[in-house]
């Protein structure tokens, strides 16, 4: 190994620099630098995203007042059975993405 430098890495219209470590023998093509980046050709909204990100924070979790209140009734009143089962396929569908 003979040392570290610095590379750009072009992705879309942004150039990302980092550390590469060179490797012995090796012969890369020079990337672009800071100075041959171009800029973005339109500005990123960061104003709208931070508005929309508020709005959606604002919104009430969407919760099933009724199914709520029917639990804590069957739990109350020793009704409402654990299935571990049930909760365990359930679990393992969820992140499987929803397959069966």
């Amino acid at each position: 190994m003979t040392g570290d430098g610095k590379i750009g890495l072009q992705v879309g219209n942004v150039v990302r620099i980092g550390a590469v470590r060179r490797v012995a023998g090796a012969t890369a093509e020079p990337g672009p630098t800071p100075a041959q980046a171009k800029a973005a050709t339109t500005p990123v909204p960061v104003a709208r995203l931070i508005g929309i990100a508020a709005d959606i924070a604002a919104q009430p979790a969407p919760v099933d007042g009724a199914r709520v209140a029917a639990l804590r009734s069957a739990i109350a009143e020793g009704r409402y059975e654990l299935q571990p089962d049930a909760t365990a396929r359930a679990m393992l569908q969820h992140y499987a993405g929803g397959a069966d």
